[in-house]
C-alpha cells in the first residue's frame, strides 16, 4: 500500500505540481554552486563600494587661502593690517575635497570701495566657496573671520632725488661732487597723509666711484625709505658722475745731461753735467713716472753744432717726457766742452 501511495499522487494534485516539487531542490542547489567565480567578484565589489561610500562621508579639512587688498578708493591709503591668509575649516566627502586639495586656491581679493576708516570687513563664505572651486561645500569656519578697515586719506607730490657716492676715486682722479647730478632730479611720491608729512627729499641708493676714472653715467635705483604706507614711483634713474684728472707737481734732481750724435773721435761733456728737473701735470701720469712706467729724461743733442770749436755756452737741453707733463730744469742752459782731433780752443757763446 505504501509503495501504492508513493507512485500515484495523492488525489486533487496535479502532474505538473508534481514535477516541480521533484525537481526544487535539484535548482536550488545550482544557483548556490554554479558560477562561483563571478559571485565571489560580485561580492567584492559590493564590499569595496560598501567602504569606499562609508568612508567618503564627514571628512573636514583645513586650507590656507592668501589673501589680497585689490581695490579701494582713489583717495584713500589702507594704513591697517590686513591678514596675509584666512584658514578655511571645510567639511565634505573625500572625493570632493580632493578636488580642493589637489589644486593651489587662487587669493581671496579684498574689495575695500565704499568702506570708511574703522568699519570691519567680514570674509564672504560665497567668495571664498568661488575661490576653492567647488560649489556646495560645507564651511564650518573662517579664521580671521574680520578685521577692521583703517584709512587715511592720501597725499601725493613731487621730491627732489639726492646722489648717493661712496668711496674714492683712484689715486690723482677727483669727482666733482658740486657737480654731480640725477636725472629727473625728481620723483613722485604718495602715501598716507601722516607717512608723507615733513618727508623733503630722496636718495639713490649708493654709487661706488673707487674705480672710476673718467666721467661717468650710472643707472641707480631711488632708495624708498623705511617708511610705512610710503610708495615712491618706479621710475629709470640716472647719475652723472664729472670726474677730474688732478694736477701734481714731481721734482727729480739731479738728472744726468745725455749728449746726443757726439762723434765718435771726440770727447763731449756737459757744464753742468746734472740739471734738477720740475714735472707738473695729471697726477696718474705722475705715478707713472714715479713708478718707471714712462720715462723722463733730459738730453743735448749736437748734430747741428760746430765740432771744430771747443766750447759752446748757453745750450739748452731737451726735456723727454709724456706729451701732458711740463718740464723745467734748473739751470735752463748748459755748457758743451768739445776735445779731440781737429777742435780749436775757442769759445762759441750763443746757443743752437
Amino acid at each position: 500500500m505504501a509503495d501504492d501511495r508513493n507512485r500515484h499522487p495523492p488525489s486533487g494534485t496535479s502532474a505538473s505540481t508534481v514535477s516541480r516539487t521533484v525537481r526544487r531542490p535539484g535548482a536550488l542547489r545550482r544557483a548556490l554552486t554554479e558560477h562561483l567565480g563571478l559571485k565571489a567578484l560580485s561580492m567584492a565589489i559590493a564590499i569595496a563600494l560598501f567602504v569606499f561610500v562609508r568612508e567618503d562621508k564627514g571628512k573636514e579639512v583645513e586650507i590656507e587661502i592668501p589673501v589680497t587688498l585689490s581695490n579701494l578708493d582713489d583717495n584713500s591709503v589702507f594704513v591697517g593690517d590686513i591678514p596675509s591668509s584666512v584658514r578655511v575649516r571645510i567639511r565634505d566627502r573625500w572625493s570632493r575635497l580632493v578636488r580642493v586639495l589637489e589644486k593651489k586656491p587662487a587669493p581671496y581679493l579684498v574689495d575695500l570701495r565704499g568702506y570708511r576708516d574703522g568699519a570691519m570687513f567680514a570674509f564672504d563664505r560665497t567668495q571664498v566657496e568661488r575661490v576653492l572651486g567647488v560649489s556646495g561645500l560645507s564651511i564650518l569656519s573662517i579664521s580671521p573671520a574680520e578685521f577692521t578697515v583703517a584709512l587715511e586719506p592720501k597725499a601725493e607730490r613731487m621730491v627732489p632725488v639726492r646722489p648717493s657716492l661712496v668711496g674714492q676715486p683712484p689715486e690723482g682722479y677727483v669727482v666733482l661732487r658740486e657737480k654731480v647730478r640725477v636725472i629727473p632730479g625728481q620723483v613722485r611720491v604718495w602715501g598716507s597723509r601722516s607717512a608723507l608729512k615733513g618727508f623733503e627729499a630722496l636718495a639713490t641708493l649708493p654709487v661706488d666711484v673707487s674705480a672710476m676714472e673718467r666721467d661717468s653715467r650710472v643707472q641707480v635705483q631711488v632708495q624708498k625709505p623705511a617708511i610705512p604706507f610710503f610708495y615712491v614711483e618706479d621710475v629709470p634713474v640716472q647719475m652723472e658722475v664729472p670726474i677730474q684728472v688732478a694736477q701734481g707737481r714731481d721734482v727729480r734732481n739731479r738728472v744726468e745731461v745725455e749728449v746726443l750724435n757726439c762723434p765718435q773721435d771726440l770727447q763731449c761733456q756737459v757744464d753742468p753735467p746734472v740739471v734738477d728737473v720740475t714735472l707738473t701735470g695729471p697726477v696718474p701720469t705722475l705715478r707713472k713716472v714715479s713708478q718707471q712706467v714712462l720715462p723722463v729724461s733730459v738730453v743735448l743733442d749736437i748734430a747741428d753744432l760746430d765740432t771744430k770749436v771747443s766750447r759752446h755756452d748757453g745750450l739748452r737741453p731737451f726735456c723727454k717726457r709724456p706729451e701732458d707733463l711740463l718740464c723745467t730744469m734748473t739751470p735752463r742752459s748748459v755748457s758743451l766742452i768739445l776735445s779731440g782731433p781737429g777742435v780749436e780752443e775757442r769759445r762759441r757763446p750763443k746757443g743752437r
